[in-house]
């Protein structure tokens, strides 16, 4: 027989979980912080790598492109409820912290497309961002087919990740580096939230989790104060300018592909795509800009889309375990990491209370032995 009262004030009592968060990716930083902004106090942040180390493939975030453009369809209302819980909050932590402190800036995209989709060409959010409006087909080069304008916002990683470390320390966290083998090693933790990323393919045992390498240039042209997409059967494009006065060209898309050096042909066609034919005002006087560097990333894409859901496991010793799934956003993760990381929280909350009740019920029968 279940015993309600007796649930309510074990819950009442139970004491604040110690929670892991796997990844240092925005992912994880985004609900790290969450965390601690919900209250929870035993927060350890577990992680490889971490904001400020040396470039590497294996660490995804600080190489994304990171700007907010939507991808969900009507129908998707869970990644709806992600990319505008995002939007929402980066467009209050851009207006809380003004500057350069967190890296985020709002800019005018054009989001240009070859055969769009019903969905691309009347999209969900066309009546949350501000200033949207259908671009003129004279507005639109003569090879694509269909093009959007509106107020969108774009991230530099680099400040950004860095600057959310940083918050996540000042409120509390800790952080302890290592490369898990495991989502679950020992008994320590109450409730383990999972933002491997593409390691959860090994971690999570997830084998549709794609690791799939992109190569991006990032040039010098603080002029450029506008975003472009190229989107189609095929075609996936960008130039993203950023706080710093850079900008980021993409991209190839490579499944499965993991070498970290950079292809000097695909960078020449990326650049040179970017300057002839998507944004022409990153050449001034005819000349191209100055390349300052090359980015090679893994995006962690999953087949069927981001995985957000709670599984119970147990220790060695038998202890059980939440553990709460947030990982598979492909090259979506700073359009999302908000709007997940509040989802993650809530399913986290959700799992906990399924523990305490166990516990509860558990209490009761061992004290009618």
């Amino acid at each position: 027989m279940s015993p309600p009262a007796l649930y309510m004030v074990y819950i009442l009592s139970v004491p604040t979980p110690t929670i892991h968060v796997i990844g240092a990716g925005v992912i994880g930083l985004s609900t790290a912080v969450w965390l601690l902004a919900r209250g929870y106090k035993n927060v350890i942040l577990i992680a490889t790598d971490l904001p400020g180390d040396p470039p590497t493939i294996e660490y995804t975030s600080p190489w994304a492109g990171a700007r907010w453009q939507s991808s969900a369809t009507k129908e998707d209302l869970t990644g709806q409820r992600h990319d505008r819980d995002t939007f929402a909050m980066l467009w209050k932590l851009l207006a809380a912290y003004p500057g350069a402190q967190t890296g985020i800036i709002a800019i005018p995209a054009h989001d240009i497309y070859r055969d769009p989709t019903p969905d691309e060409k009347a999209p969900w959010f066309k009546d949350f961002v501000p200033g949207f409006r259908h671009m003129e087909q004279g507005e639109i080069p003569a090879n694509m087919d269909y093009g959007l304008q509106y107020t969108t916002l774009a991230v530099n990683p680099l400040v950004y990740l860095p600057w959310l470390f940083s918050r996540y320390l000042a409120m509390g966290g800790t952080y302890r580096r290592a490369t898990v083998q495991s989502l679950i090693e020992d008994d320590a933790a109450d409730c383990v939230i999972n933002c491997t990323g593409f390691h959860a393919r090994e971690v999570a045992s997830d084998p549709t989790v794609v690791p799939t390498r992109g190569q991006n240039v990032v040039v010098f042209a603080p002029h450029v104060k506008r975003t472009v997409s190229y989107k189609g059967p095929g075609l996936y494009a960008y130039v993203i300018p950023r706080s710093d006065g850079t900008v980021i060209l993409g991209s190839t898309v490579e499944p499965e592909k993991k070498d970290p050096t950079v292809d000097p042909v695909a960078a020449k066609e990326v650049l040179e795509r970017a300057c002839n034919e998507m944004c022409p005002e990153l050449k001034l006087d005819g000349k191209l800009p100055k390349v300052v560097g090359h980015v090679v990333g893994m995006r962690p894409v999953r087949k069927g889309g981001p995985r957000l859901e709670n599984e119970f496991a147990a220790t060695h010793t038998g202890k059980r375990v939440l553990i709460t799934h947030n990982y598979g956003h492909g090259g979506q993760g700073y359009m999302a990491s908000w709007g997940s990381a509040i989802h993650a929280v809530d399913l986290m909350e959700s799992g906990y209370l399924t523990l305490a009740q166990e516990g509860a019920y558990a209490q009761n029968v061992f004290s009618r032995l």
